[in-house]
């Protein structure tokens, strides 16, 4: 591996251990947590291609699956239950936390990605 890739993949894992960032979701009982750093370029090209197809809210549940997380760090929710997020979740505060999400991360998508604004 050449130190040039050596010293990229470090910059991202640097990224990435950034400082948690929370919202207080009084809608939901709970506190949402995410790092301040970038998602993958696998993760971003999922909510890039959704967001080509036309589907905006597909793309906001997404990213709220991809980067929400609680206060131990862990996963607030499971691809597999995107289809019940978008079907049975206040479309409001999903927007409200992802947007949340991409406030002073210049390198994570955010709301406004997503519905092409």
């Amino acid at each position: 591996m050449s130190n040039v890739l050596q010293n990229a993949k470090k910059h991202f894992h640097t990224l990435n251990s950034g400082e948690l960032q929370s919202m207080e979701v009084p809608e939901w009982g709970t506190t949402v947590y995410w790092k301040q750093g970038g998602l993958n370029f696998a993760q971003q090209s999922k909510v890039i291609e959704l967001t080509n197809a036309g589907k905006t809210a597909e793309a906001l549940v997404e990213m709220l699956i991809l980067r929400a997380i609680d206060a131990d760090g862990k996963k607030m929710f499971k691809p597999v239950e995107k289809t019940e997020i978008m079907r049975e979740v206040d479309p409001n505060v999903i927007l409200k936390i992802v947007t949340a999400m991409g406030e002073g991360d210049e390198d994570a998508p955010t709301a406004e990605d997503a519905v092409g604004n």
